[in-house]
């Protein structure tokens, strides 16, 4: 049965209340705390919602290992890329509002790239050609921009770093502003619109809605969604009482001769880990930079599924949200080719992709490099979110079997 919009407010007051840990949710602590048994991870957070209710909310483990720090359910968690998802929602408030369209070219609102081009390898080096069309703000939201990433296209990587352009989450500029008009200057690796190319696009949306918005990144999302929604725990960077409860990052790996995995915290100088924890100096990155609880993003996911109110998103627009933006063209992520598609800012479950959790046609998903996971099957009214913090992204298996395992609960498979 449909759950009216209006009902939105009470389903998150639902999700707060406590939940009982089932004995029928067994199968997901069996993986979850195998994995910890192999020290692949140190703990973690998992929260099932079915037909508007937490029918399961379990922590795991540690946040900490080397203080014995017990993993709590109100533990803050880095979410890197399901900050997109958030960003992407920004963007349609904007576009019902008719403050932009999406078939816009971005050059109407940031002038820098009416002048970009489209990089094309000659040997050893690079040549620029002109662009067939215009880089739309649906482009941007569907990552076909051919704005990308040194990690999506290795072979470019000496361009990304010629601009600047390849150091994780691009913390060292000032601002949104500084970072895309360096993006807007360097040449595209391929013409708008020829393929899904994921990378910095979501960062030029951030600036977008910096100029549409006249506010910062953050204070627009501060004011859009997080204090509508009543999202008390997700920000850029934390505040000081806020801190101890950030989940710390981890590694496994085996020594020389140890037939055991061993996890040790991630070196902040192997990659910028700490960046929740630095002062607030004015860059917020649109592309990963928000940290959160599975509390505050069951949430964010609630009213994308059942509505809410009409300041957070129409339904016309989480419509759009989740349609395929791709058409017939292959989802290639990181090399690889997937089974799925993707919408206005995220992955959606194709016919194809079915196989890989058994999620329904249409089920959208998304999932953070330090290894959070969020999916929402609207068919049968479901959100599941695991949570751990573990780098690299490896874990994406387990997510995915994670998923599957709950999809056979609620389904009542044994």
């Amino acid at each position: 049965m449909k759950i009216p919009a209006v009902i939105c407010h009470f389903l998150l007051f639902t999700f707060i209340t406590p939940v009982l840990h089932g004995q029928s949710f067994q199968k997901i602590d069996s993986i979850i705390n195998g994995e910890i048994a192999k020290h692949t991870i140190a703990g973690g957070n998992a929260v099932i919602i079915h037909k508007g209710k937490t029918v399961y909310a379990h922590s795991y483990g540690e946040s900490d290992i080397a203080d014995h720090t017990a993993m709590r359910q109100d533990a803050i968690f880095r979410i890197a890329s399901m900050t997109k998802a958030i960003v992407s929602v920004a963007v349609l408030q904007l576009a019902e509002q008719n403050k932009i369209g999406l078939d816009d070219p971005i050059e109407e609102y940031i002038p820098a790239f009416a002048s970009q081009q489209v990089a094309v390898i000659s040997g050893d080096s690079f040549l620029t050609v002109n662009l067939n069309r215009s880089v739309t703000i649906r482009d941007l939201l569907s990552h076909q921009s051919g704005i990308s990433s040194a990690d999506e296209y290795p072979a470019f990587r000496k361009l990304f770093k010629q601009y600047g352009l390849d150091q994780s989450l691009n913390m060292g500029f000032a601002n949104l502003d500084a970072e895309v008009n360096r993006i807007a200057a360097m040449p595209l690796v391929h013409q708008p619109g020829e393929r899904f190319s994921y990378g910095l696009s979501t960062n030029v949306l951030g600036r977008l809605i910096e100029i549409v918005s006249g506010m910062t990144l953050k204070d627009y999302l501060t004011k859009n969604i997080f204090r509508p929604l009543k999202m008390k725990d997700t920000y850029f960077y934390l505040p000081e009482n806020k801190r101890s409860r950030l989940v710390k990052v981890y590694v496994s790996s085996k020594a020389a001769g140890d037939p055991e995995m061993k996890l040790t915290e991630l070196d902040p100088v192997q990659y910028p880990v700490n960046y929740p924890l630095q002062q607030d100096h004015g860059y917020y990155s649109a592309i990963g930079g928000l940290v959160s609880t599975t509390g505050d993003y069951a949430k964010f996911l609630l009213c994308l599924l059942h509505g809410g109110r009409k300041a957070i998103l129409s339904k016309d627009f989480r419509d759009s949200l989740t349609t395929n933006q791709l058409g017939n063209k292959t989802f290639i992520f990181g090399g690889v080719k997937s089974l799925n598609t993707f919408g206005l800012g995220v992955g959606l479950t194709s016919k194809p992709g079915m196989v890989i959790n058994n999620a329904s046609e249409g089920s959208f998903f998304w999932a953070g490099a330090f290894n959070t996971a969020y999916m929402v099957d609207p068919k049968r009214d479901l959100i599941t979110l695991f949570y751990f913090q573990k780098a690299p992204f490896v874990f994406g298996p387990v997510l995915s079997k994670l998923e599957k395992t709950a999809i056979g609960i609620i389904d009542g498979k044994k």
